[in-house]
């Protein structure tokens, strides 16, 4: 299944790093394999995040990644094995990273994307793959993503100076949106904003079963800049619900457990959890 992440604007409704925290929050919850990759022709937030777990810093030459990818659809070598094979393993057996194209050539990236998605969605291969995609409507390859899309998650921000023109469905709203199953997350929540989730959801007419988000907290800012997300997200998902008592971590925690509940669930996919499988 993939999943596409976009979002109307670039550098404001943070879509890289809610990719990174309900992915990485679904595969530690869940057994289940996911992919994680981009399709930026530039270094990513995406492999920075997680920098500290990359077992080598590859060059040009003998570049897994993106670029292997490339190296094995010219020649028509490309199984789902090899897309594994040239994947960064982030979460053993569960969470992957592919890295982007170093060449920055988007008419190669153009020429394996169609057989590099049918590759790394068959069952060898990721249950999941979820592909941070250029915001706006004119990136032909995110249009291209999305337009195999299972499911399309818009971000989208507190701002009604983006959020009004978004969804007056002008130019800014992408013509894929009105076919394919779509999800909304609103990233760095702050929920005393009066432009809260109820009243994006009322004004905008979205169901709530449709809508969450993730929210601004700033240890999880630090760990994306100290590269340790996977530590972090272990440490915060430990952390106890008190009776009457607001904790940030387990507040950040719900709401990315929710947003990638949300993901499942409109996929029909439901893996066992790590309780269920080991009480």
């Amino acid at each position: 299944m993939l999943v596409a992440f976009w979002g109307p604007v670039h550098g404001q409704v943070n879509t890289t790093s809610n990719m990174i925290a309900i992915a990485t929050m679904l595969a530690l919850d869940h057994h289940i394999r996911i992919l994680l990759t981009h399709t930026h022709l530039e270094r990513s937030t995406l492999e920075k995040a997680y920098s500290k777990l990359r077992q080598v810093e590859r060059d040009s030459e003998s570049a897994g990644g993106m670029d292997g990818i490339y190296r094995l659809a010219e020649c028509n070598m490309l199984t789902p094995e090899r897309v594994r094979d040239n994947a960064e393993s982030l979460v053993k057996n569960r969470l992957d990273m592919l890295a982007g194209m170093t060449s920055g050539d988007s008419h190669k990236f153009k020429s394996i994307l169609p057989e590099f998605i049918k590759q790394a969605q068959k069952p060898q291969a990721y249950e999941l793959m979820f592909v941070d995609v250029s915001s706006g409507t004119r990136n032909e390859l995110s249009n291209l993503v999305m337009e195999q899309a299972d499911l399309i998650v818009v971000n989208i921000n507190q701002n009604k100076s983006v959020l009004d023109p978004f969804f007056n469905r002008g130019e800014d709203w992408p013509e894929v949106l009105n076919k394919k199953p779509v999800i909304f997350c609103i990233g760095s929540y702050l929920r005393a904003s009066s432009m809260s989730r109820n009243r994006i959801a009322k004004e905008h007419k979205i169901s709530m079963k449709h809508i969450g988000y993730v929210p601004h907290h700033f240890k999880y800012l630090d760990a994306q800049n100290e590269q340790h997300i996977i530590q972090f997200l272990m440490k915060v998902r430990s952390v106890k619900k008190k009776f009457l008592s607001f904790n940030e971590d387990v507040f950040f925690t719900e709401a990315v457990r929710e947003m990638g509940k949300r993901i499942l669930t409109s996929l029909e996919i439901l893996p066992p959890s790590e309780e269920e499988m080991y009480g």
